[in-house]
């Protein structure tokens, strides 16, 4: 699937036709992902050209590409990262901006929005599957949009399923309750407070590539696999302005 405005939710299923059409959709004449002598779509189908190709500077020789990358091209095939999440949230003084959302109960990282602009300006398409996530070799598997793939955390009351955690402790659950409806009254970070759950967030809907607006608390780190050791924060203690717990 792919982020597009007229499709429906936002999002449009990458079918032949929508390939063909990438020029009359994006009133561009450049398009053409694929090659119109054998109608085969252009893929990055090795390491280099995944790498070359998913990144903002693009080589003019992978323009025109659907990049695709795959997990065998991660050391061993795996790819590690610690995340440093408040056990118990405190509310940030103002609202912080998001870089790196956090994570879901499966362990899948929830990523920022995805650059679209600057993908689609090197004429490329990064495809996501059915449960709004792709692969790089930077993050491995990480989501861009919340489905009901992520949605595994069911509630009791009927509210919205658990989708994982943001780095600023606060759940993050669906976007519907299990009737179908969504939850009304959300701030700028959309988030809301119940008696069950105190502070939370509802995801965004897939087509609005987010997950949350901004967050409502304070965050302490996030790093990579050469970080600290057992999850402990760096030497010197937290950034200034976030919560250790």
């Amino acid at each position: 699937m792919w982020f597009y405005e007229n499709g429906v939710d936002g999002i449009v299923e990458l079918t032949g036709n929508f390939i063909q059409d990438l020029a009359v959709t994006y009133n561009d004449t450049n398009w053409q992902v694929y090659d119109p002598t054998t109608g085969n779509v252009r893929i990055t189908d090795t390491q280099i050209a995944c790498e070359a190709a998913a990144q903002p500077n693009v080589a003019d020789e992978y323009n025109n590409y659907c990049v695709q990358c795959e997990m065998e091209y991660l050391e061993d095939g795996v790819l590690s990262a610690t995340y440093l999440i408040p056990v118990t949230p405190i509310p940030a003084d103002v609202t912080g901006s998001v870089s790196q959302v956090g994570i879901a109960l499966n362990g899948t990282e929830l990523s920022a929005p995805a650059p679209v602009d600057d993908i689609l300006s090197n004429y490329t398409i990064a495809a996501f599957d059915d449960c709004g996530g792709h692969i790089n070799t930077h993050q491995g598997y990480h989501y861009h949009a919340a489905t009901d793939c992520a949605a595994v955390g069911t509630q009791d009351d009927g509210h919205s399923a658990l989708l994982g955690y943001a780095l600023d402790g606060y759940g993050i659950y669906a976007m519907k309750d299990s009737d179908g409806n969504e939850a009304e009254g959300l701030d700028e970070c959309r988030g809301i407070t119940d008696d069950v759950r105190g502070y939370h967030y509802h995801a965004a809907s897939p087509g609005e590539n987010m997950f949350v607006g901004c967050f409502h608390g304070k965050t302490v780190a996030s790093t990579d696999a050469g970080g600290p050791a057992d999850g402990e924060p760096p030497a010197g203690g937290p950034p200034t302005g976030t919560a250790p717990e």
